[in-house]
Order: structure tokens, then C-alpha cells, then sequence
């Protein structure tokens, strides 16, 4: 993946009231950048560009160089999207698959020289609770109910029990979409015994952390992530409502394995970007539906970015 040069005249210019957030995901990476005026925020300007940078570490969890390479092409196409961001506006982060990378100080020296801000690597509880305040800052449900929050990543998944815009709860578990599928998918096929085999890893993960959050319990499900946002465009695009229950799972995950191969996978309203690990992601959240013991999840709007862009703005 090459950056994509822009010329010098057609390079966007901001100024002070803008914003911007870089979060290096382990699965994409993305750049949102806003504008603040009169306490209302719009957005100008985001790229996303699918990175992948998990599926890169070796058992050894070290980075090839070809995802370094990927990421850092495509972090000199954000640095001039930020030159004319004043630097307190930016906020650039890194998730897990840079907590993982052995040889993250490679990735993180060179990109900082091409970045106007330095990475803040995020611990799991971090991106948690950054998480929720980005759901809870766009969510419009009573903030005096007890919410749990789902957001699957490329490289780990976060669960978060808040209410109001406090986060009650929240934890950080390593299983990701696009790690799943490396370890479970890796033969490009969609059997029974590879579902059954990360559905059951997912479960052995998850069931150690699942009674303290059925314990403390909540009144409303919400998913910010890209598979789940993959499965609403499903429904969505059925003209169903868009609300994700185990049935619902249960459907496409038989229909999945009747396409046998990921290459053949096709649903209406499916993105091609997340056909690749759309099973593995699929895998993780019938898992969590089966520990936690939810009934049905509905989409955020918010999530890490708008947390980090709360966090930031006056």
C-alpha cells in the first residue's frame, strides 16, 4: 500500500479550530479530523486506509517489515492531511497490535518522524474507557441506564459496563478479528470445524471475566465496531431492524458456511473491506452473546475517536 502524494494545491488548510485524531488500529487506521465552531462539531475530512497491521506479527509477535512499511505509507499520507493542525489539536494513538509487536520502538521511532505529534501508545484499559466515552458522548438512550459496550478490533476486543459518562467496568481481552482470523481462517475456508474452533477459543477467553459483568448487569447492549457495523449494513440493507440477536448470528454464520470459501463470501450490503475477516469477527461476537448472556445489541455512532476528540476539546 503506497500513499498516495497530494499536490501542494490541492493540500486541505486548517487552522486553529480544527481537530484531529489519528488512531492506529490494529486492523485500519484511520484520521478524523473536525471543525469546532459555536459548540457545534462537523466533519471535514476521514480517511480510512485498511492497514492490517495484526495480520503482520509472526509467532514471535514481531512485525514483518511489510506491515511497518504498510503503516508507515500510509501515516505520510495522514502527516499532510495535519501539517496546518496546530499540534495541541492532534491526538494520535495506537492500539493493540502495537501493545503486542515485540518490535513496536521500530514502527513507533520512524513514525514519529513522519507524524507532528508523538504516538501515546493506549494500555487495554485506556482504549476501554476512551471507548465508552465515545459512545456515551454520542449516544442518544437515557444516560441513567447501565449500558455494555462491544467493540471488536483487529487485535483485541473491549468491554465496558458504564453509565452516564462514567465507565463503570472495563476491560481489555486479546482476540481480534483479524488475529482469529489468522489463527482459525488461515485456510481461506468457512467450515463448521473452523467456526467451532474459534467460537470456542473465544468462549475460553471471555468466560474467566463474564460473571462479573453479568453480576453488575445493564439495561442496553451497544456495538461500536467494524463487524458490527458490517452485520447492521446486512440487515440494513433487508430493510430489517438493525438490531443484532443470536438468531440473527446464528443465520449468517450457516450462510457463511455454505459460501465454503471467504473469496465467494457476498451479502447485500457487505463492504468488500470487510468481507476478509468478517467470519472471525462473526466467531467473537456469537461468543460474547453466549458468556454474557445478551440478548440483543444495537450500533454506537461514537467509539475510540469521538472519545479521544471529547478528552481533547475545550
Amino acid at each position: 500500500m503506497k500513499a498516495t502524494a497530494i499536490r501542494s494545491d490541492t493540500i486541505p488548510q486548517y487552522n486553529n479550530a480544527h481537530y484531529a485524531v489519528v488512531d492506529l488500529g490494529s486492523n485500519s487506521f484511520h484520521l478524523l479530523i473536525v471543525h469546532l465552531t459555536d459548540n457545534t462539531i462537523k466533519t471535514v475530512s476521514k480517511v480510512k486506509r485498511k492497514v492490517r497491521l495484526a495480520a503482520g506479527l509472526n509467532n514471535q509477535n514481531e512485525l514483518s517489515q511489510e506491515a511497518i512499511e504498510r503503516g508507515l505509507d500510509c501515516l505520510a499520507l495522514f502527516a499532510q492531511h495535519l501539517a496546518s493542525i496546530p499540534k495541541e489539536n492532534i491526538r494520535i494513538v495506537a492500539t493493540a497490535a502495537l501493545r503486542i509487536a515485540n518490535n513496536r520502538s521500530l514502527f513507533i521511532h520512524a513514525a514519529n518522524k513522519i507524524l507532528p505529534v508523538n504516538i501515546n501508545l493506549l494500555s487495554g484499559e485506556q482504549e476501554a474507557n476512551t471507548i465508552y466515552s465515545g459512545v456515551a458522548h454520542t449516544c442518544h438512550d437515557n444516560s441513567t441506564q447501565k449500558r455494555l459496550v462491544v467493540d471488536i478490533g483487529g487485535a483485541s476486543t473491549e468491554l465496558i459496563i458504564g453509565e452516564g459518562f462514567n465507565a463503570l467496568h472495563a476491560i481489555s481481552l486479546n482476540l481480534g478479528c483479524v488475529s482469529f482470523n489468522e489463527r482459525y481462517f488461515s485456510d481461506n475456508k468457512l467450515t463448521t470445524n473452523n467456526f467451532d474452533n474459534a467460537i470456542n477459543a473465544a468462549n475460553k477467553i471471555i468466560q474467566p471475566i463474564a460473571s462479573r459483568f453479568v453480576k453488575l448487569g445493564w439495561q442496553t447492549a451497544l456495538g461500536s465496531s467494524g463487524t458490527m457495523k458490517a452485520l447492521i449494513e446486512v440487515l440494513h440493507s433487508h430493510q430489517q431492524e438493525t438490531v443484532l440477536n443470536m438468531n440473527f448470528l446464528q443465520k449468517i454464520k450457516q450462510e457463511l458456511i455454505a459460501f465454503k470459501s471467504i473469496d465467494n463470501i457476498f451479502f447485500d450490503g457487505l463492504r468488500a473491506d470487510r468481507v476478509a475477516v468478517l467470519a472471525s469477527g462473526l466467531c467473537i461476537l456469537m461468543a460474547l452473546f453466549n458468556c454474557l448472556q445478551i440478548k440483543e445489541l444495537t450500533l454506537s455512532t461514537g467509539a475510540l475517536r469521538e472519545g479521544l476528540l471529547f478528552e481533547m476539546m475545550p
